[in-house]
């Protein structure tokens, strides 16, 4: 483009359009008009830039187009889904634990029990488990000012002692999902710490929930799982998961997690039965709890035995009695 040709024409009266056709520039007309502007603010009066750094001649299309390659990078660094098939190589029964809200590193969790069932869940064969989310406490002043002073260690030591605990049970580890505490990572520094644990465990990274079909032997188990989902209700304790398979459709169990308590229910839903979990918490002691009515969390790893070649599940609400069982139908 010759610059200096189409300033002299400017200044003697050309319009712009008139000086393109004149001198073949090809390009469109509002960078060429900027081009001109830029080349003009070079002088000022008696005043000559000799090196003045100008923005780049790209345009609009070329910085799409890298946008576009930007996006595709950052969808290949991430592993979040929303739907997940895991085939179990085993002929015998099987038995999922859905397993949440460990709220390590805040004050007042049952640690005992909690090394009880890490204990459980790494020993018992064809146990597996899928994490509900909250495995830390996570306080911290821009979320919850106030929460911060039940905290017994920080949450950086959190992340080191979770990554622990997801290391340690990694073999049994099939999903994970992202609690609202592990989701404030995200809101405060776009950190997504459940990806790092499905590294550590090479799980799946559940996001926030979704669908997750079990394939063993013959059958395909259908499980729908989310750390909390619309609908919650004091009444009907499992509205959530009611209105969570209305949305989604027919599942084998609905799982979800958040409120501290263990609860389970088997009904007749879209044909078939149909069972809803609520998981349950370590963190007995709860200052927010207690201020809103008196409340304490509840221990409750809720299981299912599934079989492999009958569609058959059966539901616990207590992990310790579905291994017992699940050791006698695997003999």
């Amino acid at each position: 483009m010759n610059i200096e040709e189409a300033l002299k024409l400017k200044k003697e009266g050309l319009p712009l359009r008139d000086i393109m056709q004149q001198l073949n520039i090809d390009v469109p007309y509002k960078t060429f008009q900027k081009t001109l502007w830029r080349a003009e603010d070079r002088t000022k009066g008696n005043i000559q830039y000799d090196d003045k750094k100008e923005v780049a001649e790209t345009s609009i299309e070329d910085y799409y187009t890298a946008l576009k390659q930007v996006n595709t990078i950052l969808d290949g660094m991430d592993t979040k889904q929303t739907k997940a098939t895991i085939t179990i190589n085993d002929n015998k029964p099987i038995a999922i634990a859905h397993w949440g809200d460990w709220h390590i590193g805040a004050r007042g969790i049952d640690y005992a029990q909690f090394d009880k069932d890490r204990e459980l869940i790494k020993s018992a064969e064809g146990l597996y488990y899928i994490g509900m989310g909250d495995y830390k406490d996570n306080q911290n002043a821009l979320v919850h000012g106030n929460g911060t002073q039940e905290e017994i260690t920080t949450p950086g030591m959190q992340d080191k002692l979770v990554e622990y605990f997801i290391e340690d049970t990694k073999d049994k580890c099939l999903a994970l999902i992202r609690g609202c505490h592990d989701d404030w990572d995200k809101k405060n520094a776009d950190k997504d710490f459940i990806q790092t644990l499905c590294e550590i465990s090479n799980s799946v990274n559940m996001w926030h929930g979704g669908g997750i079909n079990i394939k063993l032997g013959t059958e395909l188990y259908k499980i729908r799982a989310r750390h909390k989902y619309l609908g919650s209700s004091q009444l009907n304790t499992t509205n959530s998961q009611r209105r969570l398979l209305d949305t989604f459709g027919e599942c084998d169990i609905i799982a979800l997690a958040h409120l501290h308590y263990p609860d389970m229910q088997e009904l007749d839903r879209m044909g078939q039965k149909v069972i809803y979990y609520r998981s349950g918490s370590y963190k007995v002691y709860d200052e927010f709890g207690q201020k809103l009515g008196g409340y304490k969390g509840k221990w409750g790893i809720p299981t299912t035995v599934l079989f492999p070649n009958t569609h058959k599940k059966v539901p616990f609400e207590n992990i310790e009695d579905a291994v017992t069982y699940l050791k006698a139908v695997r003999m």
